[in-house]
Parts: structure tokens; sequence; C-alpha cells
């Protein structure tokens, strides 16, 4: 379980991250945390979009739904594209799809025709574990995300397991090929790993810190 209940400096870097199971009542506190702070983005599943996007009308936090591809036949791809069109009607600014590594090459390309028109004035983010992704790997990553014109990824690390997680090779190695990439990049990771992230980025890529975002837990205490 992740605990991240820290709270940046800067809180335009700060973005939500609400349960699967979370109620209205917790949505409304999320909506209200956003507001009150300042922060970027909240991510919740498709059923709350409709549940949300009241109090985050004319806001500026975007609402930002969470699509799990497990399958990448053409049937279970068209039901996403259906469900991605309806939470934008619902109030959505965007998706995140989270994928394994080894089915991105089928995703993007079962994807890559209908990218603009299902996307119009939307936001699109590839999501992935972390501990998936090998450290010679990250071309491809970045070449889907150019070819599909992504408006950045999420990298989570939802089970760290201190030094065994190799965090900040799997950081390095991904900003290390990261070359004329100019997107955002989003982490859901434990608190304890922010300091760690923020410094390889200023290190590396010091031109996409302002286009770095950190997911935290809606529930964790203020």
């Amino acid at each position: 379980m992740i605990n991240n209940d820290f709270i940046l400096d800067n809180d335009k870097q700060m973005s939500l991250w609400c349960a699967p199971d979370a109620e209205p009542t917790d949505l409304a506190h999320a909506a209200s945390r956003i507001i009150a702070h300042g922060g970027a983005n909240i991510s919740v599943v498709p059923d709350a979009v409709s549940v949300i996007w009241p109090w985050l009308e004319n806001k500026n936090a975007r609402i930002l739904s969470r699509f799990y591809i497990t399958k990448t036949d053409s049937d279970t791809m068209s039901d996403v594209v259906k469900n991605i069109n309806t939470v934008f009607k619902h109030g959505a600014d965007g998706a995140q799809l989270f994928m394994k590594f080894k089915d991105m090459s089928s995703v993007v390309s079962q994807m890559r025709q209908i990218r603009d028109d299902l996307f119009f004035n939307k936001s699109l983010f590839f999501g992935f574990d972390m501990r998936d992704i090998g450290p010679y790997s990250w071309g491809d990553v970045w070449a889907a995300i150019r070819d599909m014109r992504a408006n950045g990824v999420l990298l989570a690390m939802p089970r760290d397991s201190g030094e065994k997680s190799d965090f900040v090779g799997r950081v390095y190695a991904a900003l290390n090929a990261a070359d004329n990439i100019n997107c955002e990049l989003h982490f859901y990771v434990a608190s304890t790993r922010v300091e760690q992230v923020s410094r390889l980025v200023q290190a590396m890529r010091p031109d996409l810190m302002q286009q770095t975002q950190f997911f935290f837990n809606a529930s964790a205490r203020e």
C-alpha cells in the first residue's frame, strides 16, 4: 500500500489519486483538497467521473479517468474506446491508459488511427508499472509516446520493496532514454521517493521539471 501523505512545497506539482472504491463523500473531499492546494490533476475510475465533475467544473484541476487494459483483442479495445468516449462526455479532461509493456505496441496500433478524433481537446497519458519495463526498453516506450502524440506518461510503483526495487536505477534508465521527449512526466510512488525523482529530473531533464507531477493518495491525511 502506498502511503503518500506528503505535500509538496510546490503545490502545482501535486495531483491526487482516488481509490476505486471511493465514496461520494471521499470524492468531494478530494475535490476540495485539489482546489485548496491548487493541484493539477485528479485521477479517478470511470464510474467516478460524473460524481466528481460538478465539484471541479470550471476549476483548473483536470479530471483524468483511469483505464486498465488487460486484453488487446479487437472487442476489448472497442469497449475501451467506447468507455473513454463516455467519460469525456461526463466531464473527464483526459484518460490514463495503464497497460503491460508487452501490450503497448498492440494498443498503439489499434488506437493510432482514431487518436485525434477520440482525444480532440483531451489529454492522453500512458501508464506503466516501472517494474514491468527493462532498462533497455525505455526507448520503445518513448517511441510509442511520440507515435501516439500522448501528452505524457504516468510511472507507478505500487509495491516498493526498498533497495530491491532499484527505484533510482529505473527512473535513471527512463530519463536517460528520453531524448527529444517533451511531455508531462507523472509519478505515483511512495512519498519517500518524491525527492529522489525530483533530483533526477532536475539533473537529467531540467526542461521537464515544470511538467513533472506527483500523484498522492487522496485518502491520506493532510
